[in-house]
């Protein structure tokens, strides 16, 4: 049956004040005035994201539970933690809210402005330079040897729970670099919490030692899938609405996000299996878990 609550909720399963966070706020809210039904974030966090995503596994399949996934807790983090309890089969998708790019960020006190500085830099200190990642199973983490062979200099991998905090610390100088999505790293950049260095497409056009992390990551609306047609279509419906307002558009594209065409929409599902497979550890998408198969 479709959701039949007066309130939708988009679980972001990562902490307030990151990417993700600021995104699907700004997409709740248009959904919100498309529809007038009450779309509300709500921030689950830890476990790399894995713990928002289970919740949402949790909860009745109605269709007034909205996952707000990424090519990281949907696909990287269940093909790399063994405790992740889900794969990407146990979702269907709704809709894709946007594409963003990656930014390599420094501390301001950093004495460089450009990535070709980190080279000399780090001969001066003879020491690794601190990066900062949200993850083993991110892109950030994964981008980050490639960079670091293409510099030819030592980064020290940092991890963190969620951008947020991240950047608190580059603002601090407590780390030196950090990769982050677009979104986040350009209001940090704007606000002066951090220096915009370079984007990590610019330096990560080929990678001749083996698979090479995605360029950008995708983030979307995802409901599991038990939840029936009829909600499905209806989110879709909403989503489609929420991101086809001037006033929505704007603010996205003000973070950085590249937003689909609604007619690309219907791409969104297929993209969504070849990097599942893509990034899986055997051959084919991850098959559900028992304990989430209806």
């Amino acid at each position: 049956m479709a959701c039949d609550r007066d309130v939708v909720t988009v679980v972001v399963p990562y902490p307030a004040g990151g990417s993700m966070d600021s995104t699907m706020r700004i997409v709740a809210d248009a959904a919100s005035r498309a529809t007038q039904r009450s779309f509300v974030v709500r921030n689950i966090g830890g476990g790399a994201g894995t713990i928002g995503v289970q919740h949402v596994l949790q909860q009745p399949a109605d269709g007034c539970t909205v996952l707000a996934g990424s090519l990281t807790t949907l696909v990287l983090a269940p093909a790399q933690i063994a405790s992740a309890g889900y794969g990407p089969a146990d979702f269907q998708p709704i809709g894709e809210t946007g594409q963003t790019d990656y930014l390599v960020l420094a501390a301001p006190s950093l004495p460089v402005d450009r990535l070709q500085d980190l080279p000399a830099l780090a001969a001066r200190r003879q020491s690794a330079i601190a990066a900062g990642h949200p993850g083993t199973e991110s892109v950030q983490y994964l981008a980050l040897p490639i960079l670091a062979r293409q510099l030819q200099i030592e980064l020290l991998p940092v991890p963190y729970k969620g951008s947020a905090p991240m950047l608190n610390d580059l603002a601090g100088g407590h780390i030196d670099l950090a990769i982050v999505a677009s979104p986040a790293g350009a209001v940090a950049a704007e606000q002066g919490r951090a220096k915009l260095l370079a984007r990590l497409s610019e330096w990560m056009a080929s990678d001749a030692g083996g698979r090479t992390p995605p360029l950008e990551s995708w983030a979307g609306w995802f409901v599991p899938q038990a939840v029936s047609e009829r909600s499905t279509a209806w989110l879709r419906q909403a989503l489609l609405d929420a991101l086809a307002a001037p006033e929505a558009v704007q603010a996205l594209q003000r973070l950085g996000l590249t937003l689909p065409a609604a007619t690309a929409q219907q791409d969104f599902a297929q993209r969504y299996a070849r990097d599942a497979q893509r990034f899986s550890p055997r051959p084919g998408m991850v098959a559900p878990s028992p304990a989430h198969r209806r």
